[in-house]
């Protein structure tokens, strides 16, 4: 004879939960431990690092590389979940599910609470990531809320990972999660025509994209209801997962259905007027909150946050100040703006929408500055030895043709101190058939110790439009090569 024993009402809470805190503590061991999960956190941390070595050290953008970099690390998680719930099913024969007398939706729920692991080991990428990136004279400020939606996700992704393989049975279920995540993360495209004006549909996928040309400051990102609404998400897939027996699922499940269908649509709609013209009040124009330092005589203005780089951009112009007579830079202003420079004048039909162009545009036209951008800098030394250099020679920025051929050369000498763009120079001199005679004379020139005493010496001569090229060369004693035209071409190389 056998007798079936019924559970009591109270079992649940006495004996159960510490079954499954105990099932969640060697799950999360597992998940962790998992070289599946080590080679995730190996693609995310190539992502992040390639990213972020790409890109000047802005805490508020690297925050946001923070959080989306941690894809792949998500993908593995959920492929790592989906196994374990094969593997709590008996579907597999690594470590037998039995040792734990407990229902399905229990064990699935030890298995989603084990998630916790991995999401700290997130967290804890993140900020060995950051801490990398401090090091590297950052400026602004981390962004908690764009960075926390990272381990949000992985907690998310296993939550997907668990439940679609709990509710279908076939052993592809694991990687079918993954095409889900992939799905949602694509399923909503960033629309450019709306980028400041208005936040679309695209807030609805479980992780923001960044949005790559568009300075943080005027990106309108509603991070926080973002990461208020990833939550939500996560809850309610954690509750799909679990379904059961336990009596906290309901409330979980009724609770980040909630929040999710609130706050996924307050991220959403126009963003008005007001709120565009109080941005670029504070950015732009005289009583913008900008940090302002003299340095050579000449003012250097940050936006909010950015003041460390100040320091840069004036050992960056240092070439130029040492050669060119003070009074040719008295009342030059270098000026940053929430915008890359080169768009001030090149309006074309892709940015002429962008609505924090144009007030920056017509600030920097209405002055005697050079304008420096927040996305790219401060590697834009070449861009700033350039303005300053046309400054100091005579001309406007944006008129380069009224340099004579004696003044292209002092030009391109100046921006040779950049050693980007003199390795760019000196290649092309070496390996091109187009080279101009100024290259080949500035490389012949460069390796003279008295390269910039000679060009203060004679500055005024060297920048007269009406000096030639045979004139430059016999004053700073190089060697004029031959066969070139009345541009400067040269039919051959450098000799």
């Amino acid at each position: 004879m056998t007798a079936t024993l019924a559970p009591s009402a109270g079992t649940e809470t006495q004996a159960t939960w510490p079954a499954i805190l105990a099932l969640a503590r060697f799950e999360g061991r597992m998940m962790v431990r998992h070289p599946v999960t080590w080679l995730g956190a190996l693609g995310s941390v190539a992502m992040a690092a390639f990213r972020l070595w790409e890109e000047a050290p802005v805490l508020n953008r690297v925050s946001v590389t923070l959080a989306w970099t941690m894809l792949p690390l998500g993908a593995a998680v959920a492929l790592v979940s989906g196994w374990a719930v094969l593997r709590a099913k008996g579907r597999t024969d690594a470590h037998p599910p039995m040792v734990m007398p407990i229902a399905m939706a229990q064990r699935v729920g030890g298995i989603v609470l084990g998630l916790t692991y991995p999401a700290i080991g997130t967290f804890a990428l993140q900020m060995s990531l950051l801490g990398w990136s401090m090091t590297r004279d950052p400026v602004t400020s981390v962004v908690w809320t764009e960075i926390l939606a990272g381990p949000i996700y992985v907690l998310f992704a296993g939550a997907v990972g668990a439940a679609v393989t709990r509710w279908m049975s076939h052993p592809a279920a694991p990687l079918l999660s993954v095409l889900v995540l992939l799905g949602l993360m694509i399923a909503f495209p960033y629309q450019q025509e709306d980028w400041g004006r208005n936040i679309g549909i695209e807030w609805l996928s479980p992780l923001a994209w960044p949005q790559d040309i568009i300075p943080y400051e005027v990106a309108f990102r509603p991070a926080g209801l973002h990461l208020g609404y990833l939550t939500g998400l996560t809850l309610f897939v954690a509750g799909v997962a679990t379904l059961g027996r336990l009596n906290v699922v309901w409330p979980v499940l009724a609770i980040g259905l909630l929040v999710a269908a609130i706050l996924g649509p307050a991220q959403l709609g126009p963003i008005g007027e007001s709120r565009r013209v109080e941005a670029m009040n504070r950015l732009v124009g005289n009583t913008a909150e900008l940090s302002c330092e003299t340095h050579h005589g000449i003012d250097f203005c940050a936006m909010p946050g950015y003041a460390g780089w100040i320091e840069e951009w004036a050992a960056a112009i240092q070439p130029v100040v040492s050669v060119a007579p003070i009074e040719r830079l008295k009342g030059l202003e270098i000026r940053q703006y929430p915008a890359h420079f080169t768009h001030f004048y090149e309006m074309d039909p892709t940015t002429s929408d962008w609505w924090w162009i144009e007030p920056a545009a017509k600030d920097y036209l209405a002055r005697n500055a050079i304008a420096l951008g927040s996305v790219w800098a401060p590697w834009t030394s070449n861009n700033l030895l350039h303005g300053v250099s046309i400054a100091a020679i005579g001309c406007s920025d944006r008129a380069d043709e009224c340099l004579g051929e004696s003044a292209q050369v002092v030009l391109v000498w100046l921006q040779a101190h950049d050693s980007r763009y003199a390795e760019y120079l000196f290649y092309d001199a070496e390996h091109s058939g187009s080279s101009f005679v100024w290259t080949c004379i500035v490389t012949d020139f460069w390796a003279n110790p008295d390269g910039a005493e000679i060009i203060r010496d004679n500055w005024s001569v060297l920048t007269n439009p009406a000096t030639s090229y045979e004139e430059a060369s016999n004053i700073m004693g190089v060697s004029l090569p031959t066969g070139y035209d009345r541009e400067g071409h040269l039919e051959g190389a450098c000799p």
